[in-house]
């Protein structure tokens, strides 16, 4: 009997705390979030866009149905308030189900808003329990809400073409991106400068196409300015993050230019300081292969590719040259880190000169040294024009 009691207690003690999951939402509640922009309105507003799967598409075939156009997987809704969580708590007003953030792939940032005040924006998304701080941020010359509104071009939706453009940089080496986690500590550092993408439409295309292009360049909480593809490309050579991009390089002999792909890269510093100024010198070591050529050169002698990776040398010294022309002139900013460098390599000296490092890095002088290789050289060292045997009866010897 008593065991028979003690069942009896276990069961309903049990009871209590398997009560089912008391906060869940059903799957046909929620609007899940794909893509989100955020501009600034007028009256000194935010505007929000929001980019949401549609579920009515859901079970319906490829195509859309029976012999009709396709229709689009996703719906765009756009509100506005006083900050960043009014706005999107006003899509309420039109939308039947709740917004749900954890499948969100991007955040885009509209230009004006950028320029004017970013906090805000950092503050709702790091404290939105919700959301990734895996979630990719770029920012979009004009309005940012116009990228969710345009057509996809390869993929279902625009924010899915959004996050594969942006995993896909590393094959060009003209872009850059980072995450939310990322951007966020950079801009909480006192001596970091954040640096994110560039997204904008590409030009010239039948469709519309969303494109990565260049960086953007962030001075504590307002957008400083824009990178060029080339200073972009050197940025992403000083912070290691290269990648294999293939760089066009001119013919030692003169002609047309060279493609060769980058398959290793590491970049290593020295600081050193003569008196109180400081001096960097910057060795970057890197091999590639020869994936095209034009001019009439063998480069499977030893002389003539060692032609073809100086020249290789002086395009990434180039790269390099215009990043740090752009931080030091252009910008004033040392948005390159390399006070993490002084601090690192001559912590005691630091100390003494880190309080005037703004003004001192302006002025620093930086040297770049080059060791190219190219330690693979193709079956075809020749263009294959040059190797063409002439037709009998042609007169060409």
């Amino acid at each position: 009997m008593a065991i028979r009691w003690l069942t009896l207690i276990l069961i309903f003690t049990s009871a209590v705390f398997l009560t089912g999951c008391w906060n869940a939402r059903e799957i046909n509640e929620l609007a899940f979030v794909m893509g989100i922009a955020v501009d600034e309105a007028k009256d000194n507003k935010v505007k929000v866009t929001v980019q949401m799967a549609k579920p009515s598409t859901f079970s319906k075939s490829p195509t859309g149905g029976s012999g009709g156009d396709k229709e689009k997987l996703f719906w765009v809704a756009t509100a506005e308030g006083k900050t960043l969580f009014e706005a999107i708590r006003n899509m309420a007003t039109f939308s039947s189900r709740r917004i749900f953030w954890s499948h969100n792939k991007v955040i885009l940032i509209g230009e004006k808003l950028a320029r004017r005040d970013i906090s805000n924006i950092l503050d709702f998304f790091t404290r939105n329990s919700e959301l990734r701080l895996r979630t990719w941020v770029v920012v979009v010359p004009g309005e940012a809400g116009q990228l969710l509104e345009k057509g996809p071009n390869m993929e279902e939706d625009p924010a899915t073409s959004m996050e594969k453009v942006i995993a896909g940089r590393a094959l060009t080496g003209k872009s850059y991106a980072t995450m939310l986690k990322d951007f966020t500590d950079d801009y909480l550092s006192p001596a970091t400068y954040p640096v994110t993408g560039k997204l904008t439409v590409a030009k010239g295309q039948s469709q519309p196409a969303i494109k990565l292009e260049g960086a953007a360049v962030f001075e504590k909480n307002k957008l400083a300015g824009w990178l060029d593809e080339q200073e972009t490309r050197g940025y992403l050579w000083l912070k290691n993050t290269i990648g294999n991009p293939v760089l066009v390089v001119p013919c030692p002999s003169g002609g047309e230019p060279m493609s060769i792909e980058v398959t290793m890269s590491k970049v290593d510093f020295k600081s050193h300081f003569k008196g109180q100024q400081p001096y960097l010198t910057i060795m970057v070591k890197t091999s590639g292969n020869l994936g095209e050529q034009k001019c009439n050169i063998d480069f499977t002698k030893p002389e003539k590719r060692r032609e073809i990776e100086k020249a290789l040398e002086t395009t990434i010294s180039k790269d390099i040259q215009s990043a740090v022309k752009a931080a030091q002139q252009d910008f004033g900013l040392d948005f390159l880190g390399f006070n993490h460098i002084f601090h690192r390599q001559q912590n005691q000296k630091w100390y003494e000169i880190g309080h005037r490092w703004p003004q001192m890095f302006k002025e620093m002088e930086v040297s770049i040294q080059v060791d190219a290789k190219l330690p693979r050289v193709t079956l075809f060292a020749k263009p294959l024009e040059s190797m063409k045997q002439p037709q009998p009866g042609s007169g060409e010897e």
